[in-house]
């Protein structure tokens, strides 16, 4: 297993990208930095390269703009209704054979029934061999002027949304924190 943060983000986006150079120049060789462009279908070319490449990961962060149950590339929309029709039965979960932890950066993604459907599918998809979780924000998130440093996004008076997952891809529980 690569000891790797993988870190997908939307590359279409300047302040994307920004906070995610700002991250790889932060974090170092701790990053497998994978930009997307081409929306969804880019995205789908990207999972399907690193399960090619047999690239495993314990961590991993989506790094997008997002809404109430929804990531975004460009300007596709990958939500809880769609993501089963983009992402699976892909073998995306051989990305994740063992316990691990993915994380979606965007404003109001766990936000309401819609953040949770998404979380969910997203587990389903992902965390089908070695479990985990997926978790998201609630609320809106910024990048705050002392924090240009490393990149981090702020999600002020947000709860963080866990959807978490027994081996085998058996839904375990909600936690909301």
């Amino acid at each position: 297993m690569d000891s790797l943060l993988l870190h997908i983000y939307d590359a279409t986006d300047r302040s994307i990208r920004l906070t995610s150079w700002l991250r790889r120049n932060s974090w170092g060789a701790n990053v497998y930095p994978v930009p997307i462009e081409g929306g969804l279908e880019g995205l789908r070319g990207a999972l399907r390269d690193l399960v090619s490449a047999r690239k495993t990961f314990d961590r991993c962060l989506f790094e997008t703009h997002g809404s109430a149950g929804q990531i975004s590339f460009g300007h596709e929309a990958l939500a809880a209704d769609n993501i089963d029709s983009w992402l699976a039965n892909q073998g995306y979960d051989r990305l994740f054979p063992h316990r691990s932890r993915i994380y979606f950066n965007g404003c109001n993604i766990a936000d309401n029934d819609k953040g949770w459907d998404f979380l969910d599918a997203a587990g389903r998809i992902f965390l089908r061999i070695g479990g985990g979780e997926t978790f998201a924000q609630t609320r809106f998130g910024t990048a705050y002027p002392w924090n240009w440093v490393n990149g981090h996004i702020y999600h002020i008076g947000s709860e963080t949304c866990y959807s978490r997952w027994y081996p085998g891809g058996v839904f375990r529980d909600h936690v909301r924190v």
